[in-house]
């Protein structure tokens, strides 16, 4: 009974590897994001984590490790034949979104030009409330504004939801007393 308990907890953990190694190819607000974590979704995502654990995806690297690494382009033949069947049409969707590779990402925001333009700011000053009135309804600005340059950024390191999850099974959990120095007295 022990032992069929532990093997469905390892089997659950799989597909929530897999579930998030799929969530992290699309961004958050995407639909096919709604789509991976949806009940409909689930059956499909659980027999992609078996085949997966079970050493179909490389023979190199099985079980937790290759849920949290999954492919998300690489969708198993008998997991697309079982979509094919499925009676939802999203399901279906989904299944050729990741065999077509097209993330569809949006990319970085364009910043608009005029926001590169430094201008008189309320509170104004007299002067430049004057000046201001005179120049009303001008489309290209005054010569009050300024260019201005922004600095280069660097591309930040990835926040925590786009690295791939720790397999805690497997490191194990760490508390304080297991970096504790045990040839020092305790206090």
């Amino acid at each position: 009974a022990m032992a069929a308990v532990w093997k469905e907890m390892k089997r659950l953990r799989h597909r929530d590897l897999l579930r998030g190694a799929l969530l992290r190819a699309f961004e958050r607000d995407q639909l096919e994001s709604r789509i991976i974590q949806s009940d409909k979704f689930r059956p499909l995502l659980t027999r992609w984590a078996e085949i997966l654990a079970a050493g179909g995806g490389s023979p190199s690297v099985a079980g937790g490790a290759a849920c949290a690494q999954a492919d998300p382009h690489a969708v198993p033949a008998e997991v697309q034949q079982q979509a094919q069947g499925a009676r939802d049409p999203e399901v279906r969707w989904l299944v050729k979104r990741l065999l077509s590779g097209d993330m569809m990402h949006r990319g970085t925001p364009h910043f608009p030009s005029v926001l590169l333009q430094r201008g008189p700011q309320y509170p104004f000053q007299p002067w430049e409330y004057g000046y201001l009135k005179t120049r009303s309804g001008a489309i290209r600005g005054t010569e009050l504004t300024q260019k201005i340059e922004l600095p280069k950024v660097e591309n930040p390191e990835p926040s925590e939801d786009q690295r791939p999850p720790r397999d805690l099974w497997a490191e194990g959990c760490l508390d304080n007393e297991d970096l504790m120095d045990f040839r020092q007295p305790l206090k």
